[in-house]
């Protein structure tokens, strides 16, 4: 979800900028403030069941979780071995100490995060149409702005975002998606003007209430929908990235 990043002095030439982007002193604060955003009432339930941003989250706790027991057995491992030896308790105090580190972050990771309800809130609305239908889910096309202040010029791109079926939307070509744009690694400085990150993740992760879906929909101009039409074709580029962005020609 939405996270602040490293600066980063020259920006690749795929993804142009405005020419007085350099020259900010810096993005504001809380750019989000001037974005298009829609209030979006989460149903914990259902988002604990269907927001796959937090089946990432949850696979990332264990992840941290199933390394830091290993490496402390390794340590204990390491101890017993060296009969006590000085060396051995280096080591051990290594592997606990990297343990300690790995444990810590199934606390320090959802925090980092956010809640989902603060994501939604503050995060850009845009459309996704579903792009590519795939044995096991399909993949999202998304219209966004990579531009963190937008007086400064826009950056449109499109954005490509595997994922499982939808709940609630059919699995076709073609079919619109309202979502939010998750952004992080902004540079801190502001300096590229440039979100490093950006992914698409659907209001029907939000909440079953299907007027909601619809209300987010109607709030994107119709040009904007068009546009990700046209593009359609272009899945495949967006997805070879390695970022899975494409600046729109």
């Amino acid at each position: 979800m939405a996270a602040d990043g490293k600066a980063r002095k020259n920006t690749p030439s795929k993804y142009p900028r405005p020419a007085n982007a350099s020259k900010k002193r810096g993005a504001p604060r809380n750019p989000h403030e001037k974005y298009r955003l829609a209030r979006i009432p989460v149903d914990d339930a259902w988002a604990r069941k269907h927001n796959q941003n937090l089946g990432e989250v949850r696979r990332l706790q264990w992840s941290a979780a199933i390394l830091g027991l290993i490496v402390l057995a390794a340590g204990a491992g390491v101890l017993i071995y060296s009969e006590m030896a000085a060396w051995g308790w280096i080591v051990g105090g290594m592997a606990i100490a990297f343990a300690v580190g790995c444990l810590a972050m199934i606390i320090y990771i959802p925090r980092r995060m956010g809640s989902v309800q603060s994501t939604y809130d503050t995060s850009e609305l845009i459309p996704a149409v579903i792009a590519e239908v795939r044995p096991r889910g399909v993949t999202l096309l998304a219209l966004a702005d990579q531009a963190v202040e937008r007086s400064a010029g826009k950056i449109p791109v499109l954005v490509a975002r595997p994922c499982a079926p939808i709940e609630g939307i059919p699995s076709k070509v073609g079919e619109r998606v309202a979502c939010v744009a998750v952004v992080g690694n902004r540079s801190a400085r502001g300096r590229d003007n440039l979100y490093q990150f950006v992914s698409p993740m659907p209001v029907a992760w939000a909440t079953p209430d299907k007027a909601v879906w619809r209300d987010a929909a109607e709030q994107i101009p119709e040009g904007e929908w068009e546009t990700l039409r046209q593009n359609v074709d272009k899945v495949g580029d967006v997805s070879a990235e390695v970022t899975r962005m494409l600046p729109l020609d």
